[in-house]
């Protein structure tokens, strides 16, 4: 026999507020936080990624590789002089 779902969800996962108010608060809460967030976040000034590869000195047939990157980052904000 099929285990029974639940018609209701559990009082540890329903949302805060009920009805049709409480949906229209999430709703301004979700937009509000959306406009608020910066979707391109810091941007990258500078990048340089360098690649080093020598074989190891008691094995030949093993490479060691060594990958370097340098960025310069800036965060939009804070503008401290």
């Amino acid at each position: 026999m099929p285990e029974e779902i639940p018609a209701q969800p559990s009082p540890e996962r329903a949302l805060p507020g009920k009805g049709f108010f409480g949906w229209l608060g999430r709703q301004f809460g979700y937009v509000s936080k959306a406009v608020a967030h910066d979707p391109a976040g810091p941007k990258t000034v500078y990048r340089v990624a360098s690649v080093e590869e020598k074989p190891l000195p008691d094995d030949p047939n093993v490479r060691l590789r060594r990958t370097t990157i340098d960025e310069v980052i800036v965060k939009k904000g804070n503008d401290e002089r």
